[in-house]
């Protein structure tokens, strides 16, 4: 049985005759009860449904300390891994005429805001020695020297593995422009990998707050419009 905790205008949780309360991301909402439940389980449904297993597969890859460095702002009535999911879910291609999964096809993610920067496209390989073996991937000087960034600033690599359908965000400490990045990519990567990936990076604020610079620049918050 639900119970209405704030009147009759008020959120509710559970079951209310035929009318089913509940709430998401703080935001209260009523649906009616379904009166028939139809699931005819067609190759189609089939094909949608591993589709977005995939995409929400490749969203729990990412902690939400990276989400958060990707996504500086919220869109009202979403979390950040509901805007990720609703970029991944762009990334669709079509065989035989069945809706399917394509990282390949995924530029950028985030909204932070939007610095110069080509898509790669890699191979993971060793870069250790025969006693300590590691993998990771190598960027180009000239890549690294064509961000524009300031001279303290870190590196960060937004990676996606195609070969293994993963996604991940490397921090490195690395800032200097005149020479090849290296990144370890540990688990993330065998040697033979396919790795896309476009470099960003990481600086210091007031208070020590890291932040990226990614893709479009943010809004300001309403409240904060309101305020200066």
């Amino acid at each position: 049985m639900g119970k209405i905790k704030q009147g009759i205008l008020g959120g509710f949780r559970g079951k209310v005759g035929t009318v089913i309360g509940s709430s998401w991301n703080g935001i209260s909402y009523m649906r009616g009860q379904a009166q028939s439940v139809r699931n005819a389980n067609t190759p189609a449904q089939q094909a949608q449904r591993a589709f977005f297993k995939q995409v929400q597969e490749l969203t729990s890859q990412l902690s939400d300390e990276q989400l958060a460095m990707l996504f500086p702002s919220v869109t009202r009535g979403m979390t950040r891994r509901n805007m990720l999911t609703r970029q991944l879910s762009a990334c669709h291609d079509y065989a035989s005429d069945v809706k399917t999964f394509n990282l390949s096809l995924l530029e950028g993610i985030g909204n932070g805001e939007r610095i110069d920067t080509p898509m790669l496209t890699l191979t993971a390989t060793s870069i250790g020695s025969p006693a300590n073996p590691v993998t990771g991937i190598v960027i180009d000087q000239t890549v690294v020297a064509s961000i524009n960034k300031p001279a303290s600033a870190c590196f960060s690599v937004v990676a996606y593995n195609l070969t293994q359908k993963k996604i991940t965000v490397f921090n490195t400490s690395f800032s200097d422009s005149n020479a090849n990045l290296t990144v370890e990519t540990g688990s993330f990567a065998t040697d033979g990998d396919n790795i896309r990936c476009y470099l960003t990076y990481q600086y210091q604020r007031r208070g020590g707050f890291g932040t990226l610079s990614i893709a479009n620049r943010p809004e300001r918050d309403k409240e904060k419009k309101k305020k200066s």
